[in-house]
């Protein structure tokens, strides 16, 4: 009971990108090549609005992105690799952006233009 009790504390305290809502899915942005995409969902609640960002390519899809108090984003792609949504440099292979943390948890200070897209 205990050990459960501190789990739930624990991962309330730390909250993950992957366990976000679904939302409504607001638009889509395909990658140049069009073998990509980044679906934009709005998410409402009691507590408001919040955009998410789900990088999908193929069968495989993820979070990449979540904004709480906005209900809309601007996203632009500016390679196969690297991505501008609301004007944060995401690298969508490997980032990730969550605004409960303050900064994005892989990339923080990392510009959009120095994304690799050979990596």
């Amino acid at each position: 009971m205990i050990f459960n009790t501190v789990f739930s504390l624990v991962k309330s305290l730390t909250p993950d990108i992957n366990d976000l809502p679904e939302g409504s899915l607001l638009t889509s942005f395909a990658s140049p090549s069009g073998n990509a995409r980044v679906d934009i969902y709005v998410v409402n609640c009691s507590l408001g609005s919040a955009v998410r960002g789900d990088y999908v390519h193929g069968d495989s899809h993820r979070n990449i992105y979540w904004q709480t108090g906005a209900d809309a984003a601007k996203v632009e792609w500016l390679s196969e690799k690297s991505i501008l949504i609301d004007n944060i440099p995401i690298n969508v292979k490997t980032d990730k952006f969550d605004s409960r943390r303050g900064t994005a948890i892989f990339s923080e200070g990392i510009l959009a233009e120095n994304i690799n897209d050979n990596d």
